[in-house]
């Protein structure tokens, strides 16, 4: 059974956007290269929300990772994994391999999960993770905290959620700041 990790950065008010629906109040720092290469590392699939593969995708396609002091592995991971996209509206994808899902996104990565393999790395897509902590079948929650109020965004758990039992697994304090959560989901 594969598990399906949610990987996270997010205000100290619990936002992975601003209300302006902008990023630029984080910066990958060496410790943030070293989390997302260990996290791809253990990566089978890469799952998105419509918006959030469509942001990733003006970014990583044709990034020089050297050029902009990137890890290379991780833009090489990023753009090699097969990606899930879950859309109404999407059509095809130009960020390839790419597969796009219309229905449930919670019954699908269900099925996915049910299957052998590395992990299903879900990346931002608000949407997407609240069905996929509604349904239960979130593994483990890898949250990067920014020291941040950001006072309006888009919070990561969008819509009221029955009670999930974690458990913390490790933390890390980065040199600039930032809080790196692991939890894992405590079985019911």
């Amino acid at each position: 059974m594969r598990k399906v990790v949610l990987d996270s950065i997010l205000s100290l008010d619990g936002c992975y956007t601003d209300g302006k629906r902008e990023i630029d109040w984080f910066d990958f720092v060496d410790e943030d290269m070293t989390w997302s290469h260990d996290i791809l590392t253990r990566a089978g699939t890469l799952a998105f929300g419509r918006t959030t593969y469509e942001d990733f995708t003006q970014v990583f396609p044709k990034m020089d990772a050297a050029k902009v002091g990137f890890d290379p592995y991780i833009v090489e991971r990023l753009n090699t994994l097969p990606k899930v996209v879950f859309s109404k509206t999407l059509k095809d994808g130009s960020w390839n391999p790419v597969t796009i899902i219309h229905s449930d996104p919670a019954k699908e990565l269900a099925r996915m999960k049910e299957g052998d393999g590395k992990d299903i790395l879900l990346l931002g897509s608000g949407s997407i993770v609240a069905a996929a902590v509604r349904a239960g079948i979130v593994d483990d929650y890898r949250l990067r905290v920014e020291p941040i109020i950001l006072g309006t965004g888009k919070p990561l758990f969008l819509e009221p959620q029955e009670r999930r039992k974690l458990r913390l697994v490790k933390s890390w304090t980065f040199p600039s700041g930032v809080l790196g959560l692991h939890y894992e989901r405590v079985p019911t």
